[in-house]
């Protein structure tokens, strides 16, 4: 069964709500904006996944794989997906857990640069229009602010239930799944 992101919206709306009635002290109008920050930023992620996971899927459908650019394609979608993947990680850890030890940091910029080199190469992989070749890359992928400040305005066990949703809704699949 296929549920269009309008339907996703309510139902994260639904379920937010609900997980909301837990927050005892919370005005309806900050309960309010939790919702609408967590909605914004799971439709930001869900557009950023569509977007790319779309190029993906074109590339394998028209690119023979013995092309250089097809291998140049897929590895840096590999390294914006590790990024991507990195930085959800990040934004949904307990506030009071241990920081990564990665010596790589994954915030928004960076996450926006990866995916950008990724839709760069698969754009010339692609061999679109010269107009096409122009576009703001970085522009393309939208990262939501404060989404990890947010969740954590959460109870636990309805931050737990959330970040489910959005690991199903969110995560780049893999290059091989597409």
């Amino acid at each position: 069964m296929h549920i269009n992101s309008s339907m996703h919206k309510r139902l994260l709306s639904i379920a937010l709500v609900g997980f909301l009635t837990f927050l005892g002290g919370c005005t309806a109008a900050e309960e309010s904006e939790v919702i609408t920050q967590l909605q914004t930023g799971l439709s930001d992620l869900q557009q950023n996944r569509a977007l790319t996971e779309q190029f993906v899927r074109d590339i394998k459908a028209t690119v023979d794989p013995s092309d250089p650019g097809y291998a140049q394609a897929m590895d840096s979608y590999q390294d914006a997906r590790q990024a991507y993947d990195h930085f959800l990680d990040m934004v949904e850890a307990d506030k009071d857990a241990v920081p990564s030890r990665s010596l790589r940091n994954y915030g928004p910029v960076e996450i926006q640069n990866a995916t950008a080199d990724f839709l760069a190469d698969a754009t010339s992989v692609l061999k679109p229009t010269v107009n096409t070749r122009r576009i703001p890359f970085q522009r393309a992928v939208v990262i939501p602010d404060n989404l990890q400040t947010t969740l954590n305005k959460l109870p636990k066990k309805a931050r737990d239930k959330v970040i489910d949703q959005f690991d199903r809704q969110v995560r780049w699949r893999s290059w091989s799944q597409l």
